[in-house]
């Protein structure tokens, strides 16, 4: 079964205040277009994570690529995406900011001009819901001037893909 899927998506607009302690000057919040996907996973814990974490081997998913030498905190590599899911591939720089085996935690990010104009981070944790079954937790948090405008990236394209992403991970799993 699959929970119900969490997008939140807001806008600009929201925002936007006035600052008094900045003498009335208009200041842009960061913004973020939050993506999150729950999915339950017919598998014990420790063979998704072994699927998850081999970053090398992510032929299941035709949407995302991570290329690094190693899932390892602090590492940094490049993000392919193919945003239409047909090979063309788009290029980020990203560093992972947490793998964790204990937490089954995988969580990297990236960011344009110190994250003034962008930043993103994006996780996928696993928790074990009882033996053989397991909860895939899928988020990306956008910030910075470009979501607040939702400009920057196809955010609509990247809650269809981390869907589809769920989805593939969950039949390659339990298809083993």
């Amino acid at each position: 079964a699959q929970y119900p899927k969490k997008t939140h998506f807001v806008t600009a607009s929201a925002h936007i205040r006035r600052n008094h302690q900045n003498k009335g000057i208009m200041i842009l919040d960061p913004s973020r277009w939050n993506i999150e996907h729950v999915t339950e996973i017919d598998a014990p814990i420790d063979d998704v994570w072994l699927v998850l974490i081999n970053i090398n081997d992510w032929n299941w998913n035709a949407w995302t690529r991570l290329d690094a030498p190693s899932a390892t905190t602090g590492v940094s590599g490049k993000l392919r995406a193919s945003f239409d899911g047909d090979g063309t591939w788009t290029t980020y720089d990203f560093r992972f900011r947490e793998v964790d085996n204990d937490k089954h935690l995988i969580e990297w990010g990236g960011s344009v001009a110190g994250g003034m104009l962008f930043k993103g981070r994006h996780s996928m944790r696993l928790e074990e819901i009882k033996p053989g079954t397991t909860r895939l937790m899928h988020v990306e948090e956008f910030g910075g001037l470009l979501p607040a405008f939702g400009a920057g990236l196809p955010y609509r394209k990247l809650d269809r893909n981390y869907r589809l992403m769920n989805e593939a991970l969950k039949a390659h799993v339990e298809r083993r």
